[in-house]
């Protein structure tokens, strides 16, 4: 168990030199006597710290294909969701910190009350468990305020479209003129792509992949369209609103539907007893008194 905690540390603790740059496999970090060649002043002072940066580069090149193989995957697109709050790596390093704290954690407050392999492996779980958890709700978060201020910033595009701005022009006075939050951010985003070259419709649809909405993909597949069919942006824009308003409205009238559902259980649970318990009550302790009264 000793050993596997502290195999664990090791590893943790080689992520976290890799990725603030302790670790690298650059050229600028090797002596610069091997960089103009003269081997042999520079072996006979710094051969140790040598070895060490190529058993370093060594290792990383080993992890590298791992690396790219993770960006492709779904957890980058998660933490992209997200809004991006570490990288991939970091995520991984954070994800074997709990892994090796959890554990340790346990063991510290069960002790030997149940047995180890047992808590081992329960711990171990929940170690994995715990980032995940986080990073779902860091996108139910984020994506509960865009939701939030979707209507209005619509509204606003709205407005500067029809004062006969250009859709980009308005996106960049909406940014500059609202308060900072998640879809000021992402436009201001896809704004800077349009400025580096991108053309409009990618940097659009790559606005809806990154946030991963229907009322996302609705808007900009209706500005998609409404570019590709020339009919004006304005009249798109007003009735993008609606439908969002429209669709906020009817998640609305369900989730108060839902509403008593969901009260049944404490209803039964907590509450039902103690009804029962102040109407009933009182008639149990006459029955029990007149009984024995009629007894004596």
């Amino acid at each position: 168990m000793i050993i596997l905690i502290g195999l664990l540390f090791g590893l943790s603790i080689y992520f976290l030199m890799y990725q603030f740059g302790f670790v690298s496999s650059e050229k600028a970090h090797l002596p610069s006597e091997i960089m103009a060649n003269n081997l042999d002043s520079a072996l006979s002072r710094q051969a140790t710290g040598e070895f060490q940066n190529k058993t370093w580069m060594s290792i990383s090149r080993r992890f590298r294909p791992v690396e790219q193989r993770i960006k492709a995957s779904n957890l980058r697109r998660r933490l992209v969701k997200a809004g991006s709050p570490m990288g991939v790596l970091e995520f991984l390093f954070l994800k074997l910190l709990s892994l090796i704290a959890v554990p340790a954690i346990a063991f510290i407050l069960v002790g030997n009350k149940f047995p180890q392999h047992l808590v081992l492996i329960i711990s171990l779980g929940i170690g994995y468990i715990l980032p995940e958890v986080w990073l779902k709700r860091i996108i139910k978060i984020r994506q509960h305020k865009i939701r939030k201020d979707l209507p209005n910033i619509i509204d606003l595009l709205n407005l500067c479209v029809s004062g006969g701005m250009d859709f980009m022009l308005a996106v960049s006075r909406v940014v500059k003129e609202l308060k900072v939050c998640d879809l000021t951010q992402e436009l201001n985003e896809v704004y800077r792509q349009t400025q580096m070259g991108k053309s409009r419709r990618e940097a659009l649809k790559e606005l809806a992949w990154r946030i991963d909405m229907p009322e996302i993909y609705s808007f900009v597949r209706t500005l998609v369209q409404a570019d590709r069919m020339g009919s004006p942006m304005a009249e798109a824009l007003r009735l993008q609103s609606e439908e969002i308003r429209t669709r906020r409205f009817h998640r609305g009238e369900a989730m108060a539907l839902k509403a008593p559902i969901k009260l049944l259980f404490p209803l039964f649970a907590f509450i039902l007893p103690v009804v029962l318990v102040i109407v009933s009550g009182p008639i149990l302790l006459n029955f029990v008194r007149n009984k024995i009264s009629m007894g004596f």
